[in-house]
This record gives C-alpha cells, sequence and structure tokens, in this order.
C-alpha cells in the first residue's frame, strides 16, 4: 500500500541534541498546564494525598521500599473511579501472578543463573504476547503487570532464596497499599464516576449521528469530510464502548441497563454502515445519472429532516410510534423500487434500487436506535430477552508473537550482560530492559517512544539526586517530607491527566520515584545512588536499543498487518464453516477501520482512496453475510450459484490476505446474478442478485485495493457502485 508518507531522512540528519530535546519539551508541558482545568488540579490533589497516605502507612509498617507504594498510587490513578478500581483490580491480580511465579522460579532455578534469566524472559515474553493481544482491553493489564512483576519480584530474590518468600510478601503488600490507598481516595472524596462521562457521551451521540446523517444525505460532504466525520463517529462509539466497562462499576444504575447500552452500541455500528452505503451510491447516481438523482434527492432529504426531528425523543412510548411521516416516506420508497424486470434491462436500476432499500433500512433502524436510547434514559430494560450484542474488537497473533519474542530476547540480552559482568545493580537493568519492552511493545514505533522514555528517565536521574542530596537530608518529620515531595508529585498528576503528557511523566514517577527510594533509614550514598542510576538507565537503553534493532517496524507495517486483517476476516465471513452474527463481524471491521483511522491522512489522496476502500470492504462483507442468509432459502439452482460466488470469494481474499494478488472473481460474480435473477421473480432471489451486484460494483469501483479486475467482461448491468 502507498500511504504517502514523506521520504525517509537520514539517520542523525538534524538530530537535535539531549539539551534542545529537554528544552522544547518544557514548553510543551507549560502549554499542556494552562490548559488544564480545576477538576485536573482536584485529581492531582487526591492523587497525592493518596501518596502520602501510602507513604505513612508504609513508614509505620517498616516497609522495606514504601516508594513502590507511592508509585503504585501515580500509576493506578485513572481519572474516573470506574477506571481506577479495574486498573486496581487488574493490577492486584497481574502483581500476585508475578509474585507466584517468581517464587516459582527461585525454587526452581536459583542454583542455576542461566536457567533463571531464560525462564524469566519467556514468562515477561508471554506477558507481552499477552498484553498486545488483548490490546485496550483492561485484561491486557494483567499480562504486562504479571510479567515484568515477575523480574521486579523474582530478580532481588534469586540473589537471596532463602529470604525469597519474606521479600515476595513484602513488595507485594507494598503495591497493594498504594492500590488500596489510590482506590479509596478516588472512589470516596469527591469522586468523578465513568458512568456521568458515560450518560453525556450517549446523550450526544445521536444528535451527533443525526447531525452527520442529514448531512450525508443532503450531499453536503466532500470526501475528506466525510470520511474525517466517520471517523469521529467510529471513534465516539469505540470510545462509548470502553468507558461502558468502567461505568458498570462505579454507577450500579448504569449497571442495570448495561445490555441496553451494548444494543445502543450495535445499533449504532449498523446504522453507520447504513449511512455510508447511502451516501456512496447516491454520489455514482449523481455522476452517472443526474436526473435520476433528481427524482431520488426529495426521499433523501425528508429522511434527514425525520431524523433531525426525532433524535429527541423523550420516552419508550414516544419512540415507538410510527409517525406519519415515517408511514409517507416507506411507501414512497417502495413505489419508487424498480421493477424485477428493470433489473435484467436497465442499467441503473439496480443502483436506484440498492438506494431506496438502504434508505428504507435506514428509517427503521433509526427508530431502533432511538427506541433503544429512549430506555438507556430511563433506566428501563428492553423488553423481551435477546442477547445484547457485545463489541469484538480484531485480535492480532501475529503482532503479539512478535512482541513476545522482542521482549524475551531482550531479557536474555540484558541478562546475558549481568552475568558476564556480575555487576551489582544488572538485576535493575533486566528489569527495565523487560519493562520497556512490555509498555512499548504494542505501539507502531516503538524505538521513537522508548527514546523519548530514555530521555526523560535522564530528567528523573537529576530530579532524584535534587532531592537525595539537596532537600531530604534537611528534613526530620513526614510532613516536612510531605511538602518537599509536593512541587514533583504534584506537577506529575496534572500531567498525568492530559493523555498527550503522559508518557513524559509515567519515566519521571517510575525513574525518580524508583531512585529516590523513600524508606526509614535513607542511604545518601552518592555511589549507590550512580550505579542505581546507570542501572535503570542502561536498562531502559537496552530495551529501546532492542526494540529499534529488533522490531524496525513503523506504521506502514502496522497498516499491512490491519489491512491483512480485513481480508482475512472476508474470506473468513464468504468460506468460513460458521456464519457470524452481524454485530460481531461489524463491530471487528469497524475496529480494525479505526486503527487504519489513526494511522491514514485522510487529506493525502492516496491514503483516502485505502480508508475509503476499507470502509467499502465492510459493505462487502455485509453483503456476503446476506448472501449466506439467502442461500439458506433460495431455489436449488439459485442457492448453488450463490455457494458458487462464496467460494470464489473465500479463495480470492484468502489469498489477498497473503499477498498473492489473485484476480477478482468478477466474471463469476455475474454469471452467479445471472442464473439468480434467471431462476425466479421471488423476492429472496431479487434481493440475492442485488447483493451479488453490491460486491461486484464494489471490487470494481476499489479496484487499486482490491486488485485488477483483469479478464473481467463489460456488461450492460456494470456499475461502479458501492
Amino acid at each position: 500500500m502507498r500511504s504517502g508518507r514523506m521520504p525517509a531522512r537520514p539517520i542523525g540528519a538534524n538530530a537535535p541534541s539531549f539539551l534542545s530535546s529537554c528544552s522544547a519539551t518544557i514548553p510543551r508541558m507549560l502549554q499542556i498546564l494552562q490548559r488544564l482545568s480545576w477538576r485536573d488540579g482536584l485529581f492531582s490533589v487526591k492523587t497525592f494525598a493518596a501518596a502520602m497516605l501510602a507513604l505513612f502507612i508504609a513508614f509505620r509498617l517498616d516497609l522495606s521500599q514504601p516508594s513502590w507504594s507511592v508509585t503504585t498510587v501515580y500509576i493506578v490513578s485513572q481519572p474516573f473511579a470506574g477506571m481506577v478500581l479495574a486498573k486496581s483490580l487488574y493490577r492486584v491480580l497481574g502483581t500476585l501472578i508475578g509474585a507466584v511465579m517468581s517464587l516459582v522460579m527461585v525454587s526452581l532455578f536459583s542454583n542455576s543463573p542461566e536457567l533463571f534469566c531464560l525462564a524469566l524472559a519467556l514468562w515477561i515474553g508471554l506477558g507481552t504476547f499477552v498484553s498486545i493481544y488483548l490490546r485496550d482491553a483492561p485484561q491486557a493489564y494483567v499480562g504486562m503487570l504479571s510479567g515484568y512483576s515477575a523480574a521486579i519480584i523474582g530478580l532481588p530474590a534469586a540473589l537471596a532464596p532463602n529470604g525469597a518468600f519474606d521479600f515476595a510478601v513484602a513488595r507485594c503488600l507494598e503495591i497493594m497499599l498504594g492500590i488500596a490507598c489510590g482506590a479509596l481516595m478516588h472512589h470516596v472524596v469527591l469522586p468523578q464516576r465513568a458512568g456521568d462521562a458515560l450518560r453525556k457521551a450517549l446523550d450526544a451521540t445521536l444528535p451527533s449521528m443525526a447531525r452527520w446523517a442529514g448531512d450525508a444525505l443532503r450531499g453536503r460532504e466532500n470526501e475528506a469530510k466525510g470520511l474525517a466525520d466517520r471517523r469521529q463517529i467510529i471513534s465516539a462509539v469505540i470510545a462509548l464502548d470502553a468507558l461502558r466497562v468502567f461505568a458498570v462499576l462505579d454507577t450500579p444504575a448504569l449497571r442495570a441497563v448495561d445490555g441496553v447500552i451494548r444494543q445502543f452500541e450495535g445499533k449504532i455500528l449498523s446504522l453507520l454502515a447504513l449511512l455510508m452505503s447511502v451516501y456512496d451510491r447516491f454520489a455514482v447516481l449523481e455522476q452517472r445519472r443526474p436526473d435520476t438523482a433528481g427524482l431520488v434527492q426529495p426521499l433523501l432529504e425528508r429522511t434527514a429532516a425525520h431524523i433531525a426531528a426525532t433524535a429527541g425523543a423523550k420516552t419508550p412510548e414516544d419512540a415507538q410510534v410510527e409517525s406519519e411521516e415515517e408511514r409517507a416516506l416507506d411507501a414512497e420508497i417502495a413505489a419508487q423500487l424498480p421493477p424485477t424486470q428493470a433489473l435484467r434491462t436497465e442499467p441503473d436500476a439496480f443502483l436506484v434500487r440498492s438506494i431506496l432499500l438502504r434508505l428504507g433500512d435506514v428509517l427503521a433502524m433509526w427508530r431502533q436506535t432511538v427506541w433503544i436510547r429512549t430506555h438507556i434514559a430511563v433506566g428501563r430494560r428492553l423488553p423481551g430477552d435477546d442477547a445484547a450484542p457485545s463489541f469484538r474488537p480484531y485480535r492480532d497473533v501475529s503482532f503479539a508473537v512478535v512482541g513476545g519474542l522482542v521482549s524475551a530476547v531482550t531479557v536474555m540480552i540484558a541478562s546475558t550482560f549481568w552475568i558476564f559482568s556480575a555487576w551489582s545493580n544488572g538485576p535493575t537493568a533486566v528489569t527495565f530492559a523487560g519493562i520497556m519492552c512490555a509498555i512499548m511493545g504494542a505501539r507502531d514505533n516503538p524505538a521513537a517512544a522508548s527514546a523519548q522514555f530514555l530521555k526523560m528517565s535522564v530528567v528523573g536521574v537529576l530530579i532524584a539526586g535534587l532531592y537525595l542530596f539537596a532537600l531530604l537530608p534537611t528534613l526530620s518529620t513526614f510532613p516536612a517530607l510531605a511538602i518537599a515531595l509536593a512541587p514533583f508529585y504534584l506537577t506529575c498528576g496534572l500531567l498525568l491527566t492530559a493523555p498527550a503528557a503522559i508518557p513524559y511523566t509515567m519515566p519521571l514517577i517510575f525513574v525518580a520515584g524508583g531512585l529516590i527510594g523513600l524508606t526509614n533509614a535513607m542511604d545518601y550514598d552518592f555511589a549507590n545512588f550512580a550505579n542505581g542510576a546507570i542501572g535503570y538507565i542502561l536498562g531502559i537503553g537496552i530495551g529501546a536499543a532492542a526494540l529499534g534493532l529488533l522490531r524496525p517496524l513503523g506504521t506502514d507495517w502496522a497498516v499491512r498487518r490491519l489491512t491483512r486483517g480485513f481480508f482475512r476476516d472476508l474470506a473468513q465471513a464468504a468460506g468460513g464453516a460458521v456464519v457470524e452474527e452481524r454485530s460481531v463481524f461489524e463491530s471487528r471491521m469497524f475496529d480494525r477501520i479505526n486503527a487504519l483511522f489513526m494511522r491514514l491522512d485522510p487529506m493525502v489522496e492516496v491514503q483516502r482512496a485505502h480508508l475509503q476502500a476499507s470502509l467499502a470492504g465492510l459493505r462487502i462483507g455485509l453483503n456476503i453475510l446476506l448472501l449466506r442468509a439467502l442461500r439458506l432459502v433460495l431455489p436449488p439452482s439459485a442457492a448453488a450459484a450463490v455457494q458458487d460466488a462464496l467460494t470464489a470469494l473465500a479463495t480470492y481474499f484468502a489469498g489477498m490476505a497473503r499477498d498473492r494478488a489473485p484476480e477478482m472473481p468478477i466474471a463469476v460474480l455475474i454469471g452467479a446474478r445471472q442464473r439468480v435473477l434467471g431462476d425466479a421473480e421471488e423476492a429472496v432471489s431479487t434481493r440475492a442478485a442485488e447483493a451479488l451486484y453490491n460486491v461486484e460494483a464494489t471490487l470494481r469501483l476499489h479496484a487499486e485495493f482490491f486488485g485488477p479486475a483483469r479478464a473481467a467482461p463489460a456488461t450492460t448491468t456494470e456499475m461502479v457502485t458501492t
């Protein structure tokens, strides 16, 4: 795929120095701080209070490394209470799994450092695999934490196996203390609930959809703006599902209608697919037959007006009533449908019929969507016991395997250096090499992100040195310590509320907090500090170097992976042993499309064409699913024709997924359509012929994306429609 990227720059060309890079970071941080609200300030104060509470309790319990409690508070703290609870739960689970695994490895391999490091590397690689495979799911955190927690606990325990159990218990207590204090503070003191944010998002979803539907049906969008609007809606629905997961944890009222919210999300995605279908097909009709488009245009405008007028229904009873305007629209759509005979003789009949049928589907789907939304608003479950659709994100096993292998190899490299050098701070380097790979492994360009992490880690070393050798030695009471720590941690808390600042902030929390090493018996020895700092920086540097050398893959590679997965989904839809539910297929395809939107620019022509083709491919998949359902009720000869087409499509898309670029099965699709139309004039046969035509025409329109139609014969019914 030609992504329109800029020419590659020579390595080292115009590379900024470390000091200039840091000086450029400071203004960005100041700009972010200026845009923050009082709620962000409240979050920072609550997080700092939780951290100081955890630190005070750790001091009173005389835990060996209370600083881990402080760091944990900042790791689990999130804007919403439900997010804190979810992250806390999975961090506890990941820490416990990592602790148990570290004790198992110590008991088995404490006398063999090489085998211990090999087992640790494989375990961290497995944890990285799980976290990348699950992607944005909250459970992914368990994989990441169980991996590097085994290193945090296991490496020091392996050096003193007799005290391994006590060490593991102490480390778990410190981490769980931080989790408990963070969760308590964010749930009890002026909590910001994900449920409130979800309600606002739900309130905005229908009006946003109505506005886009109006623009799309009235033809007020150009290609680039249309793609940008679709990207916004798709991202909003996917974010809605992520927010729902946390809202059910902190808002019991929404937990009762969780299934209704999932139904709403599924309807929105289906409605979006229908609107895209109408929009794209009508644009083609305007180009080919403006006179016919002029006859259809009033129906589109009336539908847009109806959608805008009904978006504000308040109760399920209001939304369920079919209005006079809707009945009139349904009747006019039915009256303008081309007859079956016209499909055999008139070139534009399929195109007009498809627009009108999808427009009717839009009306029906919109009413259902509004009806479901009113149930959420009044906190009422839907009648009946239909299973709610669940959002099914895509999974990339190969990408997860690559990430896991890179993590395992990196830990083995760092471990080899430690074993042969016999360096006392080698375990720190091994631990942070594994942490780097676990955190950065899922990124498109992990080398760049790792380099930024490394730079900010150096800043963290300087901050830790300032505290250890200038500020802390003069303090003798806990209140004085809290006041001294406040400027650093309050600033970090503020920056954590801005997603753009998190990559700059987390290295400071990890490195500065770890090197300060707050304990009841502070150590101000510069040699120990320098050795610890070198261990941190060397481990992070090994991780960054390994990611750059072992995974020299960027956005283009990610786009190719997503595109291959896209073709695999289409092949599975056409030839899989089990027919997927429409909601499952739609949600996974929309997730892939959303990932493409995050990586491609609609304003660049080549990338815009790729995005348009991926959206059109979604409709190919929906037509394939329809064909598989219709095949079961078609007459035998028509069913055989449809099966031939499905087999050809499955073979074709499987080849595209393997980059074999086979010939598009246009001739097979044309032949199947003609056989289906010639078999009978029943509605089901006509619907199957329309679906075959839609697949054929979409392949033709996006031939550069789907492959050249080299041997496709031209026919009188050849269209360029999606």
